[in-house]
């Protein structure tokens, strides 16, 4: 990762584990949070230019299901305006003026080939849509995964084409949108809890911007 000093390997495990923290802090909250807040501080110090904000993070108070389960719903369920949907079809810009801000989008069909290309489907248990920005961080850390195993394997072809999936998903279905996504939630919550996915999803978009395009 770019303004690291990283192996290929430790920056692989380095992305891998943000992405499945994102993955959990963008779901709906089932369980005690307190494990994923401690993961995105984590991931907070991983990225030089969210330090600065790391002591004041920590004394915020700790994060309580009931609450964050509530927030989760104001944010980004419902009922009622929806303040910063999580689906990709809804931010995306490059589509005709009546599709804009619909869910179910071209980019809805085409996350859900991505999946199936990578030799994944959605579980018959999981109810969203594809393009929730969970799931897509969710498949991003199951391409790193398998970059590694396959290096690891000692399979370099295999490698990398799953670096070149992370590059071309990315690119394609993440860049066009976290960004704003990631800035509505900053200027739509108090949270703490969301305050800080949302910086680090900001901070991490960026950093990876950048590392898919230097293992191009």
């Amino acid at each position: 990762m770019s303004g690291t000093n990283l192996s290929d390997d430790g920056a692989v495990a380095l992305r891998s584990g943000i992405y499945g923290t994102l993955a959990a802090a963008l779901s709906r909250p089932k369980q005690d949070p307190n494990g994923v807040y401690d993961a995105l501080l984590e991931a907070q110090a991983a990225l030089p230019s969210t330090k600065a904000q790391l002591e004041n993070t920590r004394t915020s108070e700790r994060p309580a299901l009931a609450e964050l389960a509530k927030e989760y719903l104001r944010l980004f369920v419902g009922p009622g305006h929806v303040p910063c949907s999580p689906y990709e079809a809804v931010h995306r810009n490059d589509r005709p003026d009546f599709e804009r801000g619909l869910v179910m989008g071209p980019s809805t069909a085409d996350v859900r080939r991505a999946y199936l290309a990578a030799g994944l489907d959605l579980s018959k248990n999981y109810t969203d849509l594809p393009d929730h920005i969970a799931a897509e961080m969710e498949f991003m850390q199951f391409l790193c995964v398998q970059e590694t195993r396959f290096r690891q394997r000692g399979n370099e072809e295999e490698a990398a084409k799953m670096k070149t999936m992370q590059r071309e998903f990315y690119e394609k279905h993440i860049a066009p949108w976290v960004s704003e996504f990631a800035d509505c939630i900053l200027h739509s919550t108090t949270s703490p809890f969301y305050k800080v996915t949302a910086g680090v999803l900001k901070d991490f978009a960026k950093r990876e911007a950048e590392y898919l395009s230097e293992a191009a």
